[in-house]
């Protein structure tokens, strides 16, 4: 199941979920990733999408659920 997950994101929404993960703020996670805040929050947008998240933290349970299954 997490590797359907995995295979779901991009390389660019990997690495944004990291930074959201890691709990990083969208000004943040644009820093480290050299991005706009904005394309961090369309990034997060498509994630809970594809995650089925209704939010950041609920995101965030799911990716801790899903990486102790590993």
């Amino acid at each position: 199941m997490a590797e359907q997950h995995g295979e779901l994101l991009t390389r660019r929404e990997r690495e944004v979920l990291n930074q959201i993960v890691a709990g990083a703020s969208n000004k943040e996670a644009g820093r480290v990733l050299g991005i706009s805040p904005r394309t961090i929050e369309v990034h997060r947008s498509r994630i809970l999408g594809k995650l089925g998240a209704r939010n950041a933290v609920d995101l965030v349970r799911i990716v801790l659920s899903l990486r102790a299954n590993l």
